[in-house]
């Protein structure tokens, strides 16, 4: 029998410092961003590609690592997955050297990374958390949300005042993911290994109501995220001499605003209202997206930090509406592949940066309109489709308190 049946209150606390350096491996990019726009004199679409690139690697990484870990157990992927992020790390800390290349490829990297270690770490700690059941997807994204913000903090901070900004972020992430392994390594397994196959997607995946419960707002997830440290303040074209520092800031905001807003999400899951978690992050989108158009035609960094904050609720919110509803959705036997199924779509948000940037070019060209309105325009579409989208969400996954088509 491979798997342990002596799990302490304390186990998922392991786990979830390993999704912490996951997440913190991820998102220590983000600030990174002005350091090579700088140094190497990148442009914006090129900076862009190399944000939304590692989707590349962990969206397949998400769909195959997830239903192997519903096979095979949690550890024989996630702690793999922490070897495959030092790796990753390792290769971008080549762009030292000023190569542009090992920046795309450690991306990628990074992404494997990022698929094997969430899909199998949410589901492990869905299933450690035993002292408490239903607080799992709180406990994931917690610990996941906490390091995607304090990782750019940290390099943010690492890059714009200390010696060798392009190096010494990825030799604090390296030494945190030393440690995570070390911690995971005696966590007891609780998944059954089984020879049975599993489908890749899981027959649930083809329904209407998880087409109208999930896949249709997903997207959204990371998708205002980026919008907030990303899409903004490059568009918004931050002229002062601390602006590595901000945008790690921005970054940390966005994120940690994701984690403190959890507590929340789950009283508003709980209370019943008319409209699902899910519907009430979209509305809380379409706020954050307004007070981007306002940052973005003021330039204003109060303004820029105060939409941050609420598109990263909007996140947070998002975020445990989708692991809820994918565990609503799931037998045992197929959880891990379903978390990885909706995180692959959440992270499809990553392009968001590099679809605007081509999307307001292409405006700005056959308009005429600046860029910086031709970035309000897209952003005002957004708003729109958070609005029409809340209806047939909310009803989707009210639909979910029943039972599943």
């Amino acid at each position: 029998m491979s798997v342990s049946h002596a799990i302490k209150p304390t186990d998922w606390i392991r786990v979830g410092f390993a999704m912490f350096t996951i997440g913190f491996g991820a998102n220590l990019f983000a600030p990174m961003l002005q350091v090579y726009r700088v140094e190497h004199a990148a442009g914006e679409a090129s900076l862009t590609g190399m944000l939304g690139i590692y989707s590349v690697g962990l969206i397949p990484s998400l769909l195959v690592f997830g239903t192997y870990s519903d096979q095979r157990g949690r550890r024989p992927v996630l702690v793999p997955g922490l070897a495959v992020a030092i790796l990753g790390s390792l290769v971008l800390s080549l762009g030292a050297l000023g190569w542009n290349w090992p920046l795309f490829i450690g991306r990628i990297i990074i992404g494997v990374s990022v698929g094997m270690g969430m899909s199998a770490g949410a589901a492990w700690i869905k299933q450690l958390s035993n002292d408490k059941p239903g607080s799992g997807p709180r406990r994931a994204t917690v610990s996941v949300s906490a390091g995607f913000g304090l990782g750019p903090l940290a390099s943010g901070l690492v890059a714009q005042f200390a010696p060798l900004p392009e190096l010494i972020p990825y030799l604090v992430h390296i030494a945190l993911t030393a440690l995570a392994l070390a911690l995971v390594w005696r966590v007891p397994e609780t998944q059954e290994r089984t020879t049975v196959s599993r489908r890749l997607v899981p027959h649930a995946v083809f329904t209407r109501r998880f087409l109208f419960s999930i896949v249709i707002w997903a997207p959204w997830v990371f998708g205002v995220t980026t919008t907030a440290f990303a899409s903004t303040p490059g568009m918004a074209h931050l002229n002062f001499p601390w602006v590595t520092a901000f945008l790690g800031f921005l970054a940390c905001i966005t994120m940690l605003a994701g984690v403190f807003i959890q507590p929340t999400a789950a009283r508003i899951a709980r209370s019943g209202g008319r409209l699902s978690l899910a519907a009430v992050g979209l509305l809380v989108t379409l706020v954050g997206l307004l007070l981007s158009v306002g940052a973005s035609l003021t330039g204003s960094l109060i303004l820029m930090s105060i939409a941050a904050i609420v598109l990263g609720a909007a996140y947070g919110i998002m975020m445990v509406a989708g692991l809820s509803e994918a565990e609503s959705f799931a037998a045992p036997s197929e959880l891990g592949g379903l978390i990885g199924i909706f995180y692959s779509l959440t992270y499809l948000g990553f392009f968001v940066p590099l679809v605007t940037a081509l999307v307001v070019g292409v405006l700005s060209r056959v308009t005429g309109m600046s860029e910086l309105h031709s970035y309000v325009a897209v952003l005002l579409f957004g708003v729109v489709v958070c609005l029409v989208s809340v209806v047939p969400v909310s009803r989707a996954g009210r639909a979910g308190q029943g039972t599943a088509d």
